[in-house]
């Protein structure tokens, strides 16, 4: 990465965020999908992903999305996108679980 261009985690964390999960409509990383993010010196920013179930038929998407909006900024030459693990993240629990409580205090 060029020394005048440094791309931080913050940018990326926010390209991030306009990519929603369209079966849960919340974007992947306040879903805690992504687990984290690395970037190196020369331009590579590595990702760290949770998916559901590894059957998820949404995860080429969701990865050719992330490969693009990180691609997309300033001083980056590479992603990578590791899949490292399968199940609900916390976040998306805790998410999920507010919504609901809404809507059962809507309905009373």
């Amino acid at each position: 990465m060029s020394s005048s261009i440094r791309l931080t985690q913050d940018e990326v964390l926010k390209a991030l965020k306009k990519i929603y999960d369209p079966e849960i409509g919340v974007n992947i990383v306040e879903a805690g999908f992504v687990r984290d993010v690395r970037i190196d010196d020369k331009g590579i920013v590595e990702v760290d992903l949770m998916l559901t179930t590894p059957f998820c038929p949404l995860a080429h998407l969701i990865i050719g999305q992330i490969r693009t909006a990180i691609l997309s900024l300033a001083g980056v030459k590479d992603v990578i996108v590791r899949v490292v693990g399968y199940g609900i993240p916390p976040e998306l629990e805790r998410l999920l679980r507010r919504r609901l409580e809404r809507r059962s205090a809507e309905r009373e």
